[in-house]
């Protein structure tokens, strides 16, 4: 089973919100849950389809998806950091699935919270940090260093808006400290 989250915390406190929205969910260590910020949507109808076949043939246990606006480049996709027109990201979204469908490149990195799936068996052992801006970066480094596999699903574009109201968002962090 997957359950889709999308935690809020007005105190700041995300990995805290994180932990406790799964806690009430009372989840099998076999369940998936995917985080979606809340700045971040599905583009395409079939997107969820997709995402359930991906993680229920996969032995990844934390993966990612591509988006338009991230400070990691690695799981940009190429070009549309600045694009404001949906319909051009709709296209994207399409020509992504259509070429790399089910495709995990493994990462070193870690995985952005915009999307961040991973198994319950994993956030059983290593629950996000609470009261911490790097709550999703410490997670991922966690995961990794107890031997959880991590990458990012090609063929899944998200939208994320991304601190589009800033003139330098990949370094303007406000809207975590208001």
């Amino acid at each position: 089973m997957i359950h889709y989250i999308s935690p809020f915390s007005i105190s700041k406190n995300i990995g805290g919100a994180i932990n406790l929205a799964i806690q009430q969910l009372n989840p099998d260590p076999k369940d998936w849950i995917v985080h979606l910020d809340q700045d971040a949507f599905w583009l395409l109808p079939d997107s969820k389809k997709q995402l359930e076949e991906i993680l229920s043939n996969t032995n990844y246990d934390l993966l990612g998806a591509v988006t338009n606006r991230l400070a990691q480049r690695y799981q940009l996709a190429y070009g549309m950091f600045d694009q404001f027109d949906i319909r051009e990201h709709v296209k994207y979204a399409k020509r992504l699935q259509e070429a790399n469908y089910s495709v995990i490149q493994p990462t070193p990195n870690i995985i952005a919270a915009f999307c961040l799936c991973f198994r319950v068996s994993l956030w059983e052992k290593i629950k996000f940090i609470e009261n911490s801006l790097q709550f999703d970066s410490q997670f991922s480094i966690h995961a990794k260093r107890k031997g959880f596999k991590a990458g990012i699903m090609k063929g899944v574009y998200v939208f994320h808006g991304y601190r589009l109201w800033s003139d330098n968002p990949t370094q303007d962090i406000t809207h975590l400290l208001k």
